[in-house]
């Protein structure tokens, strides 16, 4: 289950994390050196030090996320990474077109994943509920929650019809995984596929121009997926530098 949840039209915390992905980070080179760490300080045999030193960094892990000043800022970091990718939207470059005068536009989730990345180190790296944590453990789970916040949007599924509301009159209409933009070195293995945003009328929209808003996104994600990965991979980097 995801740390956050789309309620409402809208992106949120659910108040826990959970131990899945921790447990996960301990089978990597980070985590694995992150428990030796740890139980290097436990009297207990090799095998009782692992498991203890695991359960340890999950506890203070835990412990941390429930703060209330922490769980606050988490919750503001849902609406952060929604204007984030609005924000995106008004990048240079990226595939767009205009639906009843208002703009449709694809933005890379890896777009998205590393400018949300650096606001959020930037905003919680030093949370005083954190200071205490293991540095690796730490990094871990500032990640993690980039990585959740985008795994809800993803799982929400959005649409013309159900769209999650970002900034202003900007909406997430469709998430598209799988299809690789960048080098899966530096966007991660969930930096592939795309998010359309759609700049929403005031009034509301007729039907007839929210069937071709639906036309639109089948459209424009056909015509990405024919291209070449080398051409993706220079249609984001035109982006980032306009």
């Amino acid at each position: 289950m995801s740390w956050f949840r789309v309620s409402g039209g809208r992106l949120h915390y659910r108040g826990r994390i959970t131990r899945a992905p921790f447990t996960a980070w301990t089978a990597t080179k980070d985590g694995a050196a992150s428990v030796a760490r740890v139980a290097a300080g436990i009297r207990f045999s090799l095998f009782w030090r692992s498991r203890a030193a695991r359960s340890r960094l999950w506890r203070d892990l835990e412990a941390a996320s429930r703060v209330e000043s922490l769980a606050a800022a988490i919750e503001g970091e849902a609406l952060h990474y929604m204007q984030t990718m609005a924000s995106l939207a008004y990048s240079d470059g990226l595939p767009r077109v205009h639906i009843a005068l208002h703009r449709l536009v694809l933005v890379p989730r890896a777009m998205i994943a590393g400018h949300a990345r650096a606001a959020l180190f930037k905003r919680l790296g030093q949370a005083r509920p954190l200071a205490a944590l293991d540095e690796a453990l730490r990094l871990f789970f500032l990640e993690q929650l980039v990585i959740e916040m985008d795994a809800a949007i993803c799982d929400a599924a959005p649409s013309p019809t159900r769209r999650v509301q970002a900034h202003d009159e900007w909406a997430c209409v469709g998430a598209i995984r799988g299809l690789v933009w960048v080098d899966p070195l530096w966007s991660g293995v969930d930096g592939t596929g795309h998010v359309f945003m759609y700049e929403f009328p005031r009034p509301g929209m007729p039907q007839p121009a929210s069937r071709e808003l639906k036309a639109a996104v089948a459209e424009m994600a056909s015509n990405v997926s024919s291209l070449s990965r080398l051409q993706r991979s220079a249609m984001v980097r035109a982006a980032v530098v306009r």
